[in-house]
């Protein structure tokens, strides 16, 4: 260690950090006096300062002056690079061209670019210098020829200045950023402090792990709801919102590794990487007038980024959750293989574990909470866009059986459970693998429980639908009725596979698919009645010969996912399309002779419609419905889920649901048959049934 005093370190890194924010604040809010190069010259020169007292912090070890002399050298080039660049921009300046030519604009990207990196340089060669000296404490489990990188990107020190750098970024960023991106700043800053390395305290790793899922909940619904609204996006705001879900995957790995293994290097990596996406969107050029504003459902890739990074944080923050909560018991159940010889097996059992744990993690109820959390929220919003007060209410209800239905209850046969109350520990459920499973050993009360649950769902498509069980019952629909997925509802006609599965016929890929659903799930059910498949010890120590076996588990848990963050490319609600969800094949034979069908008020406005608008927002791609609104006034199909996107999208409201309250108010007299709808501007207006309608108040779709 070094001998020099703990107050002159301290001395030096209180100044290096006042003229590292000075200087970022001045260059973020466009200070006259604060030009490109005096930043870059002001900040680099920081940064050699730190880099010369690195080495004697750290005793003079051959490492510290590698990296000092590696540090020093990219520096100064960064600051050549830095001032040639705005070099280029007043030269161009100068010519007073109508347009800012483009190598004006690259200029301004490395002038941009050469700011972040000694940002970044200067804050890790501070978090270095103190953690050398003694004054910062050195992360455990750090060795080789790396521990100085690594114990200063997870110093406390380096967390806490590149946290604040971040607010800096997010308060004094450029005029031109929205709101929304400077609240994903200022939640990028948060989501560093609340590193797990921040502060050496048991207290502190447990208060951030739940702050931080709740912080990366919230960031999630901004960015969401934030691409809903915008509708087009700039490509240089797209990129960024692609590589901050890419560094929120990071973080969430990184955190849950450390946890579970303690090792600092994955959380190293990902500080770093949001210290750079953060720090790049406001220092980034300003976008030139000429970059062209494209709709992001054009773009099925970028929308996948976005879902696939979102899905695998939220899959590691269950992670985290399941083991903060339970400990490192909570894969105690799970039958992992253990790794023996030779490369090739050991790379097979790794696969075969990290199957089991994937498995494990998405039928977690801590899981589903953080999912349910991010996309309910976005439901939300829509019911305070709705104007339907039986949407807002069926959107309601649902929110509250995904809390009930795929949450609680399958989380009593769990390995970590909501509650521990031995009463209903034994309550026999079906879990969100949607296949037969017990909370104990098998007994003639799971199989009655079973059979009453499939009654009901069929009773209930009968009375009200596929609404019922693919609207509200089931745990997909509170993922595709959010606000932002609904409106991913246009890939089902602009993706190749979504195309296939338009319309009300059930294709043979349909068929196939949903035949395959439902032979494995018999296949399974009786195996395990004839205790045929592998057993699994529960959390009570009981031993449940009824529980799904892995390939099962994949294919109804992870499968599932991956068709959900597949969507530009299958489309929305392809559970329901694609027909390999078990629960709408056997939907299928009831709604063909049930009560439920989209009816109009008056089929000659549907006649002289032009827009369509009820095909073009229906989520599972029923685009022949105006044709039969068109003929017979009204609709039926089995692949109808009855989301009712349609009857809000309508601009005549001509359309309604038409159920058992329906048929039960016909028979009792209490509502006569519905008026017709409002007279269309291209109608002619002596047409008696339409303009009639001018003089009748047309009831809501709640009265009906």
């Amino acid at each position: 260690m070094t001998e020099i005093p703990g107050p002159y370190l301290w001395a030096v890194g209180a100044v290096a950090t006042a003229v590292i924010g000075t200087s970022l604040a001045a260059r973020l809010s466009q200070r006259p006096w604060m030009t490109p190069s005096r930043a870059v010259t002001l900040v680099g020169a920081v940064g050699v300062l730190l880099a010369g007292v690195l080495p004697i912090s750290w005793g003079a070890t051959s490492a510290s002056l590698t990296v000092a002399l590696g540090a020093v050298s990219l520096l100064l080039g960064l600051v050549a690079w830095g001032r040639s660049a705005e070099t280029e921009v007043v030269a161009e300046g100068t010519r007073r061209s109508p347009s800012p030519p483009s190598s004006t604009i690259s200029s301004s990207f490395r002038s941009g670019w050469s700011m972040v990196c000694l940002l970044v340089l200067d804050e890790l060669l501070l978090g270095g210098v103190l953690v050398g000296a003694g004054l910062a404490p050195l992360v455990p489990g750090v060795t080789g020829p790396f521990d100085v990188v690594v114990s200063s990107l997870t110093s406390p020190i380096f967390i806490i200045s590149a946290s604040v750098g971040i607010l800096i970024a997010g308060l004094f960023g450029r005029p031109d950023l929205s709101s929304r991106v400077r609240a994903l700043l200022v939640g990028q800053a948060v989501l560093v402090l609340l590193s797990p390395t921040t502060v050496a305290s048991s207290t502190w790793a447990t208060v951030s792990v739940y702050v931080g899922a709740a912080a990366f909940v919230a960031l999630f619904v901004i960015a969401l709801q934030f691409v809903y609204r915008t509708k087009q996006l700039a490509p240089s705001l797209s990129r960024l919102l692609a590589l901050w879900s890419v560094a929120g995957t990071l973080t969430a790995s990184g955190w849950f590794v450390w946890h579970f293994y303690g090792s600092p290097v994955v959380l190293a990596f990902s500080v770093l990487t949001q210290v750079f996406v953060a720090l790049s969107a406001p220092l980034a050029p300003r976008p030139s007038a000429s970059e062209t504003r494209l709709p992001w459902l054009l773009h099925p890739f970028w929308v996948f980024e976005i879902l696939l990074f979102t899905f695998l944080t939220e899959f590691f923050l269950g992670a985290l959750l399941d083991l903060t909560i339970a400990g490192p018991t909570f894969l105690q159940f799970i039958p992992f293989l253990p790794y023996a010889g030779a490369s090739l097996g050991a790379l097979g059992t790794a696969v075969y574990d990290g199957l089991w744990f994937g498995a494990a993690i998405l039928a977690s109820a801590w899981f589903l909470i953080v999912m349910g959390f991010t996309m309910g929220m976005l439901v939300v919003f829509k019911m305070r866009e709705t104007r339907e007060p039986a949407l807002r209410y069926r959107l309601g209800l649902m929110i509250a059986v995904y809390a009930l239905a795929a949450i609680y209850i399958p989380s009593l046969a769990s390995s970590t459970p909501i509650t521990t109350s031995s009463s209903l520990a034994n309550l026999p459920v079906i879990g969100w693998g949607f296949g037969l499973r017990s909370g104990g050993p098998f007994e003639s009360t799971a199989f009655f429980a079973i059979l009453f649950m499939y009654a009901f769902v069929g009773v209930m498509t009968v009375l009200f639908g596929r609404k019922a069980l693919c609207s509200v019952m089931c745990g997909a629909a509170l993922l595709y009725q959010g606000t932002a997925v609904s409106e991913m509802r246009g890939f089902n006609q602009t993706s190749r596979v979504g195309r296939y599965f338009l319309g009300s016929q059930l294709s043979t890929a349909y068929l196939v698919a949903s035949s395959l659903a439902l032979i494995s799930l018999f296949a399974t059910s009786v195996l395990g009645v004839l205790h045929m498949l592998p057993s699994v010890t529960l959390a009570d120590g009981v031993v449940d010969r009824a529980a799904l076996p892995l390939p099962v588990e994949l294919y109804f848990g992870a499968l599932w996912f991956a068709m959900f963050v597949s969507v530009p490319y299958v489309g929305t609600y392809n559970c329901a399309t694609t027909g390999f969800c078990h629960w709408g094949a056997l939907s299928i034979p009831f709604a063909k002779v049930g009560l439920f069908r989209l009816k109009v008020k008056d089929r000659k406005v549907c006649q002289q419609c032009t827009t369509f608008d009820c095909a073009k927002a229906c989520p599972v791609g029923l685009v022949d419905m105006p044709l039969a609104f068109r003929t017979t006034g009204e609709y039926r199909s089995t692949k109808c889920c009855g989301v009712g996107d349609c009857i809000g999208a309508c601009p005549y409201g001509n359309m309604y649901h038409q159920d058992v309250r329906f048929w039960i108010r016909r028979r009792m007299s209490r509502t006569s048959a519905p008026p017709v709808g409002s007279r269309l501007p291209m109608a002619p207006s002596s047409a008696s049934t339409i303009s009639s309608a001018t003089e009748t108040k047309s009831p809501s779709v709640s009265q009906l």
